[in-house]
Order: C-alpha cells, then sequence, then structure tokens
C-alpha cells in the first residue's frame, strides 16, 4: 500500500476511535453493536490489520454513518495534518 493508503487507513481509524468517543463508548461496545470480536477490533484501530470493506461499513452503520461521511471525516483529518 502506498503512503497515502496508509495515512487514510490510520486517519480512518483515528477518526473510529473519535466516534467512539463522542459516543462515550469503550471497543466494547462498538464491538458489541458490530459482532466484530474485541480482539480483532483493536487490531483493525490499532493497524495490525487492514479493515475489509463489509466490516468497515458495518462499523461505520454501528457509529451511526455512512461510509462516506466517515471516510470524508478521516479525509479532514488527514488534511488538517498537513497544515500543521
Amino acid at each position: 500500500m502506498g503512503t497515502y493508503g496508509n495515512d487514510i487507513q490510520s486517519a480512518i481509524a483515528v477518526q473510529i476511535k473519535a466516534e467512539m468517543a463522542a459516543k462515550d463508548w469503550k471497543q466494547a461496545d462498538l464491538s458489541r453493536e458490530t459482532g466484530i470480536v474485541s480482539s480483532t477490533l483493536y487490531r483493525y484501530l490499532s493497524g495490525a490489520r487492514d479493515i475489509p470493506l463489509p466490516v468497515f461499513v458495518d462499523i461505520a452503520d454501528a457509529l451511526g454513518l455512512t461510509i462516506i461521511e466517515l471516510v470524508a471525516r478521516a479525509q479532514r483529518r488527514l488534511d488538517a495534518q498537513d497544515v500543521l
């Protein structure tokens, strides 16, 4: 994966964590809402594993977002880092 691919993937993981925090959710809450085993979810959010698209859709849905909204927020986060 190229640099942008790694950067956006990291930004998406950070954005998922931010969305969880906004809902006052812990990883266990997202795990319960999506049916993703907590240890697997940890690997996705830590960057140890890529998030498969169907799983990404489930995560976005659980957070009350579309994948487009979640990616757009992650992209804005990434863009803001480039400004600093």
